[in-house]
């Protein structure tokens, strides 16, 4: 079983990473696919709160802070990509 501050770490790298391959693209994605990224960010904060509430005998200390950090990735990261589908002319 992967460690809880092991999940929440990877599902930050990627959540990150995603955002910054974003910014660095010189062209614009198709709105389809912001809206898949949007779901994705939510899904992925949704299943972390899950967990936090379902197991919170495992999330004690630093893998707590990690997970909540996590969350507000996810969660900000789904804010930056509604601002950019909304934004898009």
């Amino acid at each position: 079983m992967i460690s809880p501050t092991a999940m929440a770490l990877a599902a930050m790298t990627v959540m990150l990473w995603i955002v910054w391959s974003d910014t660095i693209r010189a062209r614009r994605q198709h709105p389809i696919l912001y809206a898949v990224r949007i779901a994705l960010f939510i899904i992925v904060s949704g299943i972390m709160i899950l967990n936090i509430v379902r197991h919170p005998e495992v999330f004690r200390g630093t893998p707590l802070a990690i997970a909540i950090v996590a969350v507000l990735v996810g969660l900000g990261g789904a804010i930056y990509f509604v601002r950019k589908l909304t934004l898009r002319q």
